[in-house]
């Protein structure tokens, strides 16, 4: 009981224990330090909700009131498991998902010449680390080479700048020395390494807080996460030199080209990192079940009969019967094809050609 200052009783709110959300998996092949990289606001107790701890032991599943894996490493260790607890959440964590970025609108106008500041000798950047990728980039990128000039920063060219975002910086932007080298060109190209249905990077938000057009390659709706006029789709072109064509007129009309920074006047992007949300979130939805849903876990007929299906959804009983089925095959992922047809084609590789796709010579597709 809590005594008020007029020595009245009044009932004192229960106790609540900390939720326990039990990482299964590793993050990335490493343990506990990685997720407290991810979860250092939980860890600092810097959310409104902090009542959460982490722990790593496998020993300790019954008592954990979520269960976490992260996708990639959830790959090679394949262990689930034995058994769930009917109240206990399991969360299947995939980090190769869009940032959390916010854009603002701007109140103020701030007018100026874009154009003006740009050089003839810097004309396009693309900072890349993966050199070979699902969604075909580094091919669109051969074939774009010979029709304009292309400055590539990283491992997969011959130019170097700053840092990479990295999950050891605490999820900062540590990338001022490669900004002030992008601002100088007058695109940037926004690759991303696969074309899957609302899938967009950092890298384009990135882009956009810059003074640079922002050349995309994706499958995101790039209109429903951007303002308007702030980006070039490199698939809305037939081909690669249709794009460079077109680069070029952009790069040598000042009116266009500024038409293309007009939203800047109305619209102001903060970046944030991805978990940002994500992280507080969790603790809270677990001290309040009612703001999620529970499912019912049961076993489909597959499953029990060790069946492998490629159902892309829960069955009656509620549960996935294939989970590689429902994440991935369903997850509307293609890639660029430079085939007999054009340029445009985009084969959907995760049916039909789904084995085949991953062989080093893609030039033996049967298509």
């Amino acid at each position: 009981m809590v005594e008020n200052n007029n020595s009245r009783s009044l009932p004192a709110e229960p106790y609540q224990l900390p939720k326990r959300i039990l990482a299964w998996t590793t993050l990335w092949h490493e343990g506990g330090s990685n997720w407290e990289k991810i979860f250092y606001r939980q860890v600092s107790r810097e959310c409104e909700e902090s009542r959460c701890e982490f722990v790593y032991d496998h020993r300790l599943l019954d008592s954990a009131d979520a269960v976490i894996f992260h996708a990639v490493d959830l790959r090679t260790q394949k262990k689930l498991p034995s058994h769930h607890n009917s109240k206990q959440i399991w969360i299947y964590l995939s980090l190769e998902a869009p940032p959390e970025e916010l854009v603002c609108q701007r109140t103020t106008s701030k007018t100026k010449n874009y154009w003006a500041n740009k050089t003839s000798t810097k004309f396009a950047a693309w900072m890349v680390s993966h050199c070979g990728t699902y969604s075909r980039r580094e091919w669109f990128v051969r074939d774009l080479v010979n029709y304009m000039p292309l400055d590539v920063f990283g491992r997969c060219g011959n130019k170097k700048c700053g840092r990479n975002l990295s999950i050891r910086t605490l999820g900062t932007f540590d990338q001022d020395e490669c900004n002030a080298v992008t601002q100088e060109y007058m695109f940037y190209f926004a690759f991303e390494n696969s074309i899957c249905k609302d899938y967009v990077t950092e890298k384009f938000f990135l882009a956009l807080t810059l003074d640079v057009i922002p050349v995309v390659f994706g499958g995101g709706d790039y209109e429903a996460v951007a303002p308007p006029n702030s980006y070039i789709n490199a698939l809305d072109f037939k081909t690669p030199k249709d794009l460079a064509v077109f680069l070029k007129l952009v790069a040598n009309n000042e009116t266009v080209y500024n038409k293309y920074m007009e939203w800047k006047d109305h619209y102001k992007v903060e970046l944030g990192h991805p978990f940002s949300p994500m992280v507080c979130d969790l603790c809270s939805k677990l001290h309040d079940p009612s703001s999620y849903m529970p499912v019912k876990v049961t076993r489909s007929p597959a499953e029990k009969a060790g069946v492998v299906t490629r159902g892309q959804g829960r069955d009656s009983s509620g549960s996935y019967p294939d989970l590689h089925s429902w994440f991935v095959v369903g997850s509307a992922c293609r890639r660029w094809w430079k085939g007999p047809y054009d340029y445009r084609d985009i084969k959907d590789y995760h049916n039909a050609h789904l084995a085949a796709a991953h062989r080093d010579d893609v030039d033996t597709l049967n298509v």
